[in-house]
């Protein structure tokens, strides 16, 4: 069993079905989380991005995530990862790059706190679903957590 942590596209994407990575996300989640037992990490920013005000317009978007989170927690396969200790942290961040003028990284705080926890090796992740690998691609590959943005071969 795998920790897999989510980021907010994909999991838009694996509700939107307009979303350009829908089928992508589809066959990532039923490859990853219905096909396996790998447990789902979602930080609760990435959910606050994901249950915006765009998916929570369409009720059949937030029943399937719905579905989705109620199966997994049934099956202990589900962990939020609370981001209270590193907010403070990401937004100094954000200042400090401005202040220096240097490096400064055109990042959102939602991505910097993330960032932030792949970085943590008490979480023992072993990979991270995102289709915006150039956001995550070197703490990723620091970490050695595997980058997941397309269907794994077999």
């Amino acid at each position: 069993m795998k920790n897999i942590c989510v980021d907010a596209c994909f999991l838009i994407a694996l509700y939107e079905s307009s979303d350009g990575h829908h089928q992508a996300a589809r066959e990532l989640f039923e490859q990853l989380f219905d096909q396996s037992l790998h447990r789902m990490i979602v930080p609760w920013p990435i959910l606050y991005e994901t249950v915006s005000t765009r998916l929570v317009r369409r009720r059949a978007s937030v029943q399937l995530l719905h579905q989705d989170w109620v199966t997994l927690q049934r099956q202990k396969r589900l962990v939020p990862l609370f981001d209270r200790k590193l907010r403070q942290r990401a937004l100094e961040e954000v200042f400090g790059e401005l202040e220096r003028g240097t490096n400064y990284r055109d990042l959102s705080l939602v991505d910097r706190v993330v960032r932030l926890m792949l970085q943590n090796p008490k979480l023992r992740l072993n990979a991270f679903i995102t289709f915006n690998r150039g956001d995550f691609e070197d703490v990723c590959r620091q970490q050695r957590i595997q980058l997941v943005d397309a269907p794994l071969k077999e």
